[in-house]
């Protein structure tokens, strides 16, 4: 029945996959796009891959901040988890690769001493994921209200309606969390009750699991928070400025950083999508559908080709980063998967 589940959801993902990329190439001669890629700017490609490095760097640090609380974590061990865990980000279908940093990181480092708490590892990718997701939704909203007319096309209300869902959908996830945080009991009874009626078994084991969840949630304090938010407002403003520099490489030439962020907010939307491996046709189809909000050549060959090129590129860099850490030595998958992130720590309340 697992192995069933796991095909279905592959193919699900390859369909949701492949439905993009016909979105994205319908109009489109793939013999343009290849050619208009082949023909790109090298300098601004290396820029390009460069500042894809830099990021990956700020978003590892970024990471290891909300980890200090669970104890100390050397860099090289928390740049090895943070690079092979994109890495399986990229190649496992519909977002599968979510858990990967965390089991990794949680396991006793090669050095010896102890791990770190898985929950607390889960929590730290969750509050990351949350900020992340309010950051983005806040940076649509204000680009395209400073914006106003200068953005047109028949993907202008998407980009509105889906920054405001985005940003209200992660604000509310964060209030929630912020209410089980300070109510913690209460949460714990709640859900107690909710899930009793099905299964007593299933009821005591999601306690238990959001009991170690919980009490591992930690943003931290001071300074500490502030580094933590100015990397944060740092990654994505690079993130947009990168594209910014790939984009004239393709011929558009032009785009503002007001521009570059709203093609921001809706590639990072798009990519939300459970798809395929490598979150290929996600991510061209809606790169494409921000570019032709001020390029009317949004969903040209050239489009694509820049579209293709910015997946591409960063498909690489990922896989490269976490293959050298794999074959240096310092990260193992074997049965990396075979607990979930907060299963060994719920065992032992559950069954007490």
């Amino acid at each position: 029945m697992r192995h069933l589940k796991l095909l279905l959801r592959t193919v699900l993902s390859l369909a949701m996959s492949a439905v993009f990329v016909w979105l994205s190439l319908r109009h489109t001669d793939v013999r343009a796009v290849g050619r208009a890629m082949a023909e790109a700017d090298a300098t601004r490609i290396a820029a390009y891959v460069a500042m894809l490095l830099v990021m990956h760097l700020l978003r590892t640090v970024r990471w290891g901040l909300l980890l200090k609380p669970l104890g100390r974590v050397s860099f090289k061990r928390l740049n090895s988890a943070s690079a092979v865990g994109w890495m399986l980000l990229m190649l496992l279908p519909l977002r599968l690769g979510e858990f990967a940093r965390p089991l990794l990181i949680a396991r006793p480092p090669a050095g010896g001493g102890p791990p770190l708490r898985r929950s607390g590892a889960l929590a730290s990718i969750v509050v990351e994921r949350i900020v992340d997701g309010i950051a983005i939704g806040v940076l649509g909203i204000v680009s395209l209200r400073m914006l106003g007319h200068s953005a047109s096309g028949r993907y202008v209300e998407f980009a509105k309606t889906a920054s405001v869902l985005v940003a209200a959908g992660f604000l509310a996830l964060c209030v929630a969390l912020v209410l089980a945080v300070l109510f913690h009991d209460r949460a714990l009874v709640l859900t107690e009750r909710l899930l009793r009626p099905i299964s007593p078994r299933i009821a005591s084991r999601a306690s238990s699991m959001l009991d170690a969840f919980i009490g591992a949630v930690h943003l931290g304090s001071g300074w500490r928070l502030v580094w933590f938010f100015a990397l944060t407002a740092l990654y994505w403003s690079m993130t947009a400025a990168a594209m910014g520099i790939l984009a004239p490489a393709f011929g558009f030439i032009g785009l503002t950083p007001l521009m570059l962020a709203v093609i921001l907010t809706i590639q990072v939307v798009g990519v939300m999508v459970p798809a395929g491996p490598g979150m290929v046709g996600t991510m061209q189809f809606f790169t494409q559908a921000g570019l032709s909000l001020f390029d009317p050549a949004g969903f040209s060959a050239h489009g694509a080709a820049f579209a293709n090129t910015v997946w591409l590129l960063q498909f690489v860099e990922q896989v490269a980063l976490g293959l050298t850490f794999l074959i240096a030595g310092h990260v193992s998958l074997k049965g990396l998967l075979a607990t979930s992130p907060v299963e060994d720590e719920a065992v032992a309340p559950a069954s007490s």
